[in-house]
């Protein structure tokens, strides 16, 4: 369909469907939400309320707007931007999906914002076309966090594109929300630039691998970039987009009320949610970044993300758990004693040209799976005429008394079963680290930056360890110290908690075990 933005330029917008498609219960176990129902209570799992989300969509007909009067949506807040609009189907579910009763991890979300996409990109918010004076307008609200694009689009010129997409970025970084967008349906399909070529945000796919995977084209921003970001169950982008929308939403909720987060306003910013939802993704068994497995460069990927999956499906429980581990700082040098725990986040405000961040680990047994993404935002200028961006690499180290040992290449064999320890792309806005068998011992996580001259961004990074490689955390946070202790001693002399040597009683053995592994 075509709709008309602004007089200077012509948008062609299409939905992302073919038919109905709701999240199911399937849905919930597979992005792990189950889970974390389980771990929480459900009195205690965020809902979405005080967030807003901003919902573009490709109008059907004339309308573009949800069923806003649907039981489904109690305590939810519509707001139609572009006029009246009779119920789209494509909307409703995509809605209902956002935020539907039982149906998504955001149920209490408490407005959206509707917007057609001809409006949005032009008049109504991004204003795409109209030159430096007139850029995005302000969000619909201090708390609209989130937009969702389940639509895909071109003007059929790359300066308006490209245009476009600077816009959404440059909003992105003023208002500290974050975008999530479809690419196209359609294993092997042609992608549209907008929005799926944003770097200040999420690409979405399916879960199936039924998507566009082509990388961005010569002409747009940042060509050669992998594309979907990661993926999420739906059978098609237009319903996979706002599973992911409303896990963002849920987090930003949790950033606003946890208390490890309340009071630290990094974890409410938009860079910081897509880290923790890119490093807690599930890999499956075939999921590969091109990392050589044996030779001189074993572990060493200049392309952070699967060709097809990206870093592959959205889980709620382990986002939920970077996210609320709390802020853990990194040092300019590495460190032999101070050590992070194994599930966290960092926001890095400053990393100056040619310097790095460091974070220290111990493993006490053998990890399953570790990983680690590092994200940054582009700087896009005032004129929305250009735009710098940082190039920061992830590499991780073996840490052999106070000297880091390069596990690159077949000697790593012996600390790692398989997958990256380095990723260093020329090209990207995210770093990934994605390992298997992570051998017992202390390693330095070392996120890089190059010398170059762009101007300082923050950069964002993001860990989950498998947390039981940290033999003696019993309280779950990533780390082994006074919280574990006292769990141990209050079980002392019974079977259960603190139980670390198997033999059915808390005791002396248990207690050793858990002060060689203190890390607190």
């Amino acid at each position: 369909m075509t709709v008309r933005p602004t007089p200077s330029c012509l948008l062609t917008a299409v939905i992302l469907w073919g038919g109905a498609s709701i999240v199911c219960a399937d849905t919930l176990t597979d992005i792990r939400y189950n889970d974390l129902v389980t771990r929480l209570g459900i009195a205690n799992v965020p809902t979405g309320v005080g967030i807003g989300i901003g919902q573009v969509e490709a109008p059907e007909g004339a309308n573009y707007a949800p069923d806003t009067l649907a039981p489904y949506y109690a305590g939810t807040t519509f707001t139609l931007l572009n006029g009246a609009s009779a119920t789209s189907g494509h909307a409703n579910t995509v809605a209902f999906n956002l935020c539907g009763d039982a149906s998504s991890v955001a149920p209490g979300l408490s407005n959206v914002w509707n917007y057609n996409a001809n409006g949005w990109v032009g008049s109504s918010w991004l204003r795409v076309g109209q030159g430096s004076a007139l850029p995005p307008l302000a969000a619909p609200a201090t708390h609209c966090k989130v937009w969702n694009n389940s639509w895909i689009g071109s003007f059929g010129s790359t300066t308006n594109d490209n245009d476009g997409i600077r816009r959404l970025d440059w909003a992105m970084n003023r208002d500290g929300a974050l975008a999530v967008s479809g690419t196209n349906n359609g294993a092997g399909s042609a992608a549209q630039p907008l929005m799926a070529y944003c770097f200040n945000g999420l690409t979405v796919g399916i879960a199936s691998g039924g998507h566009s995977n082509g990388l961005t084209p010569t002409g747009i921003d940042g060509p050669n970039r992998r594309k979907p970001d990661l993926v999420a169950p739906g059978d098609f982008t237009s319903f996979s987009t706002p599973v992911v929308a409303s896990c963002a939403a849920m987090l930003f909720d949790e950033a606003n009320d946890h208390p490890n987060l309340a009071t630290n306003a990094n974890a409410s910013k938009g860079l910081t949610i897509k880290a923790a939802m890119l490093a807690g993704t599930t890999h499956r068994s075939s999921w590969s970044n091109g990392a050589p497995q044996s030779g001189v460069n074993r572990g060493s990927t200049a392309t952070p993300l699967d060709a097809l999956y990206g870093a592959d499906l959205l889980n709620v429980d382990r986002a939920h758990r970077i996210l609320t581990a709390g802020e853990q700082s990194g040092f300019a040098t590495p460190q032999a004693s101070s050590f992070s725990a194994g599930i966290g986040w960092d926001y890095v405000p400053t990393l100056v040209a040619a310097t790095s961040v460091y974070y220290t680990f111990h493993l006490s047994g053998v990890s399953s799976e570790l990983s680690v993404t590092a994200s940054w935002n582009r700087l896009v200028a005032s004129t929305f005429a250009s735009y710098t961006l940082l190039d920061c690499d992830l590499r991780l180290w073996k840490l052999e008394g106070s000297t880091l040992v390069s596990i690159n290449g077949d000697a790593g064999a012996t600390s790692f079963a398989s997958g990256n320890c380095e990723s260093n792309s020329l090209i990207d806005n995210a770093e990934h680290l994605y390992m298997k068998g992570v051998a017992p011992g202390d390693y330095v996580l070392q996120v890089s930056r190059k010398a170059g001259t762009q101007t300082t961004l923050p950069v964002c990074v993001a860990w989950y360890i498998d947390p039981s490689s940290l033999l003696g955390d019993l309280n779950g946070d990533g780390l082994v110290g006074p919280g574990d202790l006292s769990m141990l001693l209050n079980n002392w002399g019974a079977n259960g908690m603190g139980d670390l040597n198997g033999d059915a009683i808390v005791g002396a053995a248990d207690l050793a075990i858990l002060l060689g592994a203190w890390n607190s």
